[in-house]
């Protein structure tokens, strides 16, 4: 491993994005960035920092400056961090009241051990230039406090941080709260432009010219490249070249390329640059279509639901027309694919099944799911009375686990499907007191207000799990339908608390029943 300073080598300046919460005088890390310029790039100054009122009451607000420094300082700045000593960096040009001011945050946990670098893809929060970097990561061992996370939560205080950092912090990237990273662009060249050669020299069945753009005024001699190509059945030897004074490399592959990966290493700076293996497109589909008429379809009033209209824009296909060639024996080759593609989709489908007139499997498919459950137990069914407490409630196996149960006013107040001579509601509070009397962990039971309740479809919750049911769990099986597994459930678990936030306890429904209101 070279001396960790071989690694700076190359870069002009550093400039630090930081993005910070203040309430009065104290300050706590929201995200940070330390960015290393090449060479190449003219220096720049710090901005001036901007602050955002997060709430009309009380002195909180959101704070970014962009700080330039030199790279040492960064640096230095960075491991301090690291060891848990964080500040505001402190501008030597542009001073700024509060420079050097104590920043919360930490303790983090680096990725990979400081001072190893990894080269990265997928630093989709950081400019596009970028991508390919050296990168180093810093990550909060514990989430933002509570009231920061709810504030930054808000739709113009997120907007705001999503200005300022051109990245959504709040959701899509929410990893990065209270994170820091170190940005290293490649110091030695800008990019890798690559030529198929029509005519691949004698021996080979594909010739490939790539060309290094170097940085102004560096060196790409001891760089070293190596390209794998993955064909569809495994990887074959790379294929190496060490460059001199250089640009270009022209290399010759015994089988045409199917998916090329490269990597280039430096014996000083290590790994620059690397992209796993992806696939060489030879043949393009290009379809064009002409639009016709513009018509608009009106759909008529019904009842208390108004008229409207929409517009609907009808094409042509023109013509289709296919630019380049495909590698050969591309049967053989489109067989293979498809056949992994029906085994992906088949292991996909494992969260997904069809019942019809087989209620005995559908409800043991049910029960199977609710036993696995370690922690919590959600169905959400605006037809779940008593004998369905009774077919699914005492399926849970692990003592502990919290069932609870989303059903509807609509249902209860019907006749009870056990006992025909009290209501729907009393049945299931009865099924409740006298079956799940001995357990230590009992049922919560809530129900939805409504003529005709906010919910519709049918939802199993288990732990961190959702599935979806077409028919409700006191007819599944008897008429065709799904049971799907989600593939994105955070969002549906939002909604579906939400849901159970706004309905009553079952014991003070029977109360006092809830108000039906008209839809």
């Amino acid at each position: 491993m070279a001396p960790i300073s071989c690694k700076w080598t190359g870069y002009r300046q550093a400039v630090i994005h930081l993005a910070w919460f203040r309430n009065d005088k104290v300050r706590h890390l929201l995200f940070g960035m330390v960015e290393l310029r090449p060479s190449e790039f003219p220096e720049t100054a710090s901005s001036e920092e901007q602050l955002f009122r997060a709430q009309n009451r009380g002195r909180l607000y959101l704070h970014y400056r962009r700080f330039a420094l030199t790279v040492t300082d960064a640096i230095d700045w960075y491991k301090r961090a690291i060891r848990g000593d964080l500040s505001l960096p402190a501008d030597p040009y542009t001073p700024t009241p509060g420079d050097g001011a104590k920043l919360l945050g930490g303790p983090f946990v680096d990725e990979p051990a400081w001072p190893h670098l990894v080269a990265s893809n997928k630093l989709d929060f950081a400019p596009e230039w970028v991508q390919g970097s050296r990168a180093h990561f810093l990550y909060a061992k514990k989430e933002l406090p509570r009231k920061i996370k709810d504030l930054i939560q808000e739709d113009k205080n997120r907007i705001k941080l999503k200005e300022w950092l051109l990245f959504d912090l709040v959701d899509a990237y929410y990893e990065y709260q209270g994170a820091m990273c170190l940005i290293g662009p490649n110091p030695l060249f800008r990019s890798i432009q690559k030529t198929h050669l029509e005519k691949p020299n004698t021996g080979s069945a594909e010739t490939v010219a790539y060309k290094l753009v170097a940085r102004q005024g560096q060196c790409l001699s001891g760089l070293r490249m190596e390209i794998v190509n993955e064909c569809l059945r495994g990887r074959m030897t790379p294929v190496i070249h060490k460059f001199d004074n250089d640009a270009i490399a022209v290399l010759e592959f015994p089988e045409k390329i199917n998916r090329e990966g490269c990597a280039i290493t430096h014996p000083d700076y290590g790994l620059l640059y690397w992209l796993e293996p992806t696939p060489i497109v030879r043949r393009v589909r290009i379809e064009a279509a002409l639009q016709r008429r513009r018509k608009r379809v009106h759909v008529p009033a019904s009842g208390q639901r108004p008229a409207y209209s929409y517009d609907v824009s009808e094409k042509e296909k023109e013509r289709d027309m296919v630019v380049g060639k495909d590698r050969q024996n591309v049967d053989v080759g489109s067989r293979l694919v498809q056949a992994e593609y029906r085994r992906s989709r088949r292991q996909a489908a494992a969260e997904q099944h069809w019942f019809h007139d087989s209620p005995t499997d559908a409800a043991q498919y049910i029960r199977d799911k609710i036993g696995a459950a370690c922690g919590s137990v959600l169905i959400a069914d605006p037809y779940f009375a008593g004998r369905e407490l009774l077919a699914f409630g005492h399926a849970i196996q692990w003592q502990g686990v919290q069932l609870r149960i989303l059903t509807s006013t609509e249902c209860l107040k019907g006749k009870g499907r056990v006992d025909e001579n009290i209501s729907a509601g009393k049945e299931l509070q009865r099924v409740l007191k006298k079956t799940f009397k001995s357990y230590s962990t009992k049922p919560e039971i809530r129900v939805l207000g409504g003529k005709v309740p906010d919910l519709h479809d049918r939802f199993l919750v288990v732990d961190e799990k959702v599935w979806l049911s077409g028919n409700s769990l006191h007819t599944i099986g008897e008429r065709a339908g799904m049971i799907v597994g989600l593939p994105d459930p955070e969002p549906v678990i939002g909604h579906l608390e939400d849901l159970w936030d706004s309905a009553k306890p079952l014991a003070r429904w029977l109360a006092k029943p809830m108000t039906t209101r008209p839809k």
